[in-house]
């Protein structure tokens, strides 16, 4: 009894970290690299390719040396197995050959064991890095500071859902996510694609693909707009508008708000004509701007020179460069 009433009296120490040991806790579990603190001699787009260039080599190597491989066990395991079930051959040799098969498919399995990670990590370190001198490149924008990149970070479902510019939305899946601040505002930045169900059971189809910002704004206004600023063909369009309407249309830059809602008065005409500025072309497919009274989000579709990480073709440069002017124009327009 005596030593129950011990063991209740007995003190747990429980360690409190700072406030600066917690946020370098988290910026380890996130990845953290900081980013555009170096200038580097060699262009972005040569440093990513010679990162793209290395794991291709890599891959082609590791593949054909799994061909081999694989082509010998083949056929040791063929003459094995002709050995041992054939009725013609004395009993040691079907001993010989039932050995061989039993060596080769402990040799299939320790093989397995040692080589199943060896790609999956080459190709964890390749996109780290890719991220990072693309980032560089990206994000090194005048009047930008503190741009910092999260590997491991990841956007929650309702991180994008509060926005309510798409709706039905299934999964969310997010990568390279970027912060900072532009002229001391903070923004955030990341790769992120919304899926909602198909058709099928079990069928997931892309609702939006692409670039997504988000920042705060000095706005004050009721309820939401959604600013669309269409491409050559029509792509991840708006689809939580059910409670809006077209407020404003001029070609290909539409303006969703509620019944009455005075656009000009809530956003002002300088605003609207600087959006108007933005041009879908080239690798940028559509724009959704989404506008609350305090928060603002920018959706940006792009193709698969950006959303693709290139691995069995040369990186394209183009798109990267037209990514960083796509950016710095948004923050001149929404954060200047």
């Amino acid at each position: 009894m005596a030593k129950n009433k011990n063991k209740e009296n007995e003190k747990v120490e429980v360690k409190i970290l700072s406030p600066e040991e917690e946020q370098e806790k988290l910026n380890k579990s996130l990845d953290l690299i900081e980013l555009c603190k170096e200038k580097s001699e060699t262009p972005f787009d040569v440093a990513a390719e010679n990162e793209r260039a290395v794991i291709f080599k890599t891959y082609k190597k590791t593949r054909t040396k799994n061909n081999i491989i694989m082509s010998v066990v083949v056929v040791l395991f063929v003459v094995s197995m002709f050995l041992f079930m054939n009725p013609a051959y004395d009993n040691w040799v079907k001993i010989v050959g039932g050995v061989t098969i039993g060596v080769t498919f402990v040799f299939l399995v320790v093989h397995y064991i040692l080589t199943k990670n060896i790609f999956p990590n080459t190709t964890k370190t390749y996109i780290r890095n890719f991220f990072q001198i693309v980032d560089n490149y990206v994000f090194d924008i005048p009047d930008a500071h503190d741009q910092k990149l999260y590997h491991e970070k990841r956007y929650a479902m309702t991180d994008v859902i509060s926005d309510r510019c798409y709706k039905d939305v299934i999964d969310v899946v997010s990568r390279n996510i970027v912060s900072g601040t532009y002229k001391e505002k903070p923004f955030e930045c990341g790769e992120l694609a919304l899926y909602k169900a198909g058709a099928k059971r079990g069928q997931k189809v892309v609702a939006f693909v692409g670039k997504y910002l988000s920042f705060e704004n000095k706005l004050h206004f009721e309820e939401r707009y959604i600013i669309q600023i269409k491409g050559q063909t029509v792509t991840d369009s708006p689809n939580d508008i059910d409670d809006l309407v077209v407020v404003s249309e001029q070609n290909n830059f539409v303006i969703y708000g509620k019944e009455g809602a005075q656009v000009e008065k809530d956003l002002g005409k300088d605003l609207i004509n600087n959006l108007k500025s933005i041009e879908c072309v080239d690798s940028l497919l559509n724009v959704n701007i989404v506008l609350w009274a305090g928060h603002t989000s920018v959706y940006l579709s792009y193709d698969d020179k950006i959303v693709a990480i290139p691995f069995d073709h040369a990186i394209e440069a183009n798109g990267y460069v037209q990514l960083k002017k796509n950016i710095t124009g948004i923050f001149e327009i929404l954060l200047g």
